[in-house]
């Protein structure tokens, strides 16, 4: 054992648990997938897969105060093993079936309603605000998931950045593409200090260590050898550790094709597998060696081109088939092996330190959903003003918009000619308007949808107090926005301006094209999970109705087919409003029309608009409402099926 792990393992850094501990037994685990068809859109086709075995039959007992660590190689069905273990199978249960038993304290987890409030999962990735500092992450969780009063909540979070030592850091931003902020290490350790928020007696880990380097990451193992040490179970995935982080096993936990072929004492690790014909090379990492037993060789591997059918020993090379078939045989072997073995655990055993647990003593707390809905609010509105170059691209462009239609329609006549030119500003006016909306919000959930997942699958809030907050922390720039853009380019291209009411009503129609296309594009953002798809669906999906506004055709050249998506158009209504605005009231000179030519003396008349235009912007309220309530439901769908 290197000094290193000596004085991780003696160094007291939490605080021994209080609550009480946690034994974890899986009995008889068996998970296969379950045959799907293919499918496109809502039609099936094709003949089902077949069931695959993803964890064959395992069983096995975690004990308070053990920090296990789980190797496999890639499908070996670790990672499948650990969500099941954390109860994270919502999103699996479509196409994954378990069979088989998992137990709290002896007792049947299924049977203890709120049992994940026992325990808490970190992602393999840092999924945290890149513009929240590390302290008010711990506080934004603490405020959610703890009970008590305000001065208990930030004790606790004191305590949490002591343990993890973040004192340096707490003040300095998580980081990200667009801000600088603290190094791989402290985010990590960021990362498991919220989900440490509430004092779990059960802690999951998905690789904790990748991306790190090696101090790093034995740094991480050394916080997680000590939670154990607390008397809290930790188990988690990592990825080949080298010799000092796994010196900082307590427990071993070897799978290959979803069998576990050795669990016990990490130390006695390389002495039993000596014994059955398996030692591991003197001055090598133990944790090496044993991914390599348990990897497949590569079928394709030392193939050279002059000789593509022999090995480098003269021999012919084996087939994929022959391959798989001798690598199942030692899996089977070391199975075999491991279930003889003296060091085989045992999953019937029961910790004298675990006493049952009754589901009265499960306890989360969960703020209500007013405060819910405040802290959500400022922590939206607080990642909005600490962007700054965000802002200003965002406002530059706007200015610039507005600047670019000034200059084309300034001086708008008053009289037949200019009627055309005075329609397509209008209608332009109503574009950019939206189209300035629609780029803001396109991106507004996908860059924030593995944040909301995790903290929604944790129920530090639910999803309509998560929706509202986005809404209102967006509210300041949806009323901004119109302003500054009405006021660059209104009374510059000479728009009626005969009565005072005009102006602010242009603004509060601007305002309700903003909301519609933000209202229209939420729901491409958040029923799509890749960005490129979202960008690359709005203008398939906007054109339309930019084409049914009645502007580029009028409404009688629409075939009756269109007429439901002409109803829906909020270009249509947008536009509406703003003509009827502009002409009720203006005097447009007809006598400039030679004799015998066309007039457009009466615009109004001749776009043949069927409602007025209080008729128009209540339209367009009902369909910016309709719209959120679709992104909303779509929302709490995606929560419930993520995990």
């Amino acid at each position: 054992m290197s000094q290193f792990a000596i004085q991780a393992r003696q160094k007291k850094t939490f605080k021994p648990s209080t609550k009480k501990k946690i034994q974890l037994t899986f009995e008889n685990l068996t998970v296969k997938t379950i045959p799907q068809r293919k499918k496109i859109l809502f039609c099936e086709y094709g003949q089902p897969t077949q069931s695959k075995t993803v964890l064959d039959n395992i069983s096995g007992t975690i004990c308070p105060g053990q920090f296990v660590a789980m190797l496999g190689s890639s499908g070996s069905g670790k990672t499948t093993f650990l969500n099941f273990l954390s109860g994270r199978t919502t999103g699996l249960g479509a196409s994954l079936r378990m069979t088989g038993k998992i137990l709290i304290n002896g007792k049947d987890r299924a049977k203890l309603p709120g049992s994940e409030a026992l325990s808490c999962y970190v992602q393999q990735d840092d999924i945290l605000f890149q513009t929240m500092t590390v302290r008010e992450c711990l506080v934004f969780a603490a405020k959610l998931r703890l009970g008590g009063n305000l001065e208990s909540k930030l004790e606790r979070v004191d305590e949490v950045i002591k343990d993890l030592r973040l004192t340096k850091c707490q003040n300095t931003k998580i980081g990200g593409a667009l801000v600088k902020g603290v190094s791989g290490g402290e985010r990590k350790r960021a990362s498991i200090g919220v989900e440490l928020i509430t004092d779990p007696q059960l802690i999951f880990l998905d690789e904790p260590t990748t991306g790190l380097d090696s101090f790093t990451a034995a740094s991480v193992m050394e916080t997680l050898r000590a939670l154990a040490a607390s008397g809290r179970t930790v188990i988690s995935t990592i990825h080949q550790p080298n010799t000092e982080i796994f010196d900082n096993f307590d427990r071993l936990m070897l799978v290959a094709q979803g069998k576990i072929i050795y669990f016990n004492e990490a130390n006695l690790a390389t002495d039993y597998f000596a014994k059955i014909g398996y030692e591991c090379p003197s001055m090598s990492n133990p944790a090496d060696y044993f991914m390599t037993i348990m990897s497949a060789e590569n079928p394709n591997e030392d193939i050279s081109e002059d000789d593509e059918d022999e090995d480098d020993n003269g021999k012919p090379k084996k087939s994929e088939a022959e391959i798989q078939r001798d690598y199942t045989k030692k899996i089977n072997y070391l199975l075999e092996q491991y279930n003889k073995s003296e060091l085989r655990n045992d999953y019937a055993y029961v910790s004298k330190d675990v006493s049952p647990i009754h589901s009265n003593e499960i306890y989360s707390a969960t703020a209500g959903w007013f405060a819910q809905l405040g802290l959500l609010t400022k922590r939206s509105f607080n990642n909005i003003i600490r962007l700054p170059d965000v802002l200003a691209l965002r406002y530059g462009g706007l200015v610039a918009c507005a600047l670019c239609i000034d200059i084309i329609f300034q001086r708008l006549k008053g009289n037949a000619m200019g009627v055309q030119d005075r329609n397509g500003c209008l209608f332009f006016i109503a574009v950019a308007m939206s189209f300035n909306s629609i780029l803001g919000t396109i991106l507004l959930f996908p860059e924030e949808r593995p944040v909301f997942l995790r903290e929604a699958h944790n129920k530090m809030y639910t999803v309509s107090a998560y929706f509202f907050g986005k809404l209102l922390s967006e509210l300041p720039s949806s009323i901004l926005s119109p302003i500054i853009h009405a006021s660059c380019l209104y009374f510059s291209v000479g728009l009626n301006n005969n009565t005072p009411w005009k102006f602010p009503i242009h603004i509060v129609i601007e305002m309700l094209m903003y909301f519609a296309g933000a209202a229209y594009t939420l729901i491409i953002s958040v029923a799509f999970t890749d960005k490129k798809v979202a960008v690359s669906l709005i203008p398939i999906l906007l054109a339309p109705f930019m084409l049914l506004s009645g502007f580029i055709v009028p409404p009688s050249y629409m075939p009756l087919w269109l007429e439901p998506f002409n109803k829906i158009s909020f270009y249509r209504y947008g536009y509406q409003a703003l003509m009827i605005n502009e002409y009720t009231d203006l005097v447009i000179e007809c006598m400039e029309i030679p004799p015998n030519k066309m007039g457009h003396c009466d615009p109004l008349k001749d776009a043949q608009f069927t409602e007025t235009m209080e008729q128009s912007m209540g339209y367009l309220c009902l369909l910016i409402i309709g719209c959120m309530a679709l992104s909303l439901w779509i929302m709490k769908v995606l929560s419930h099926k993520a995990y």
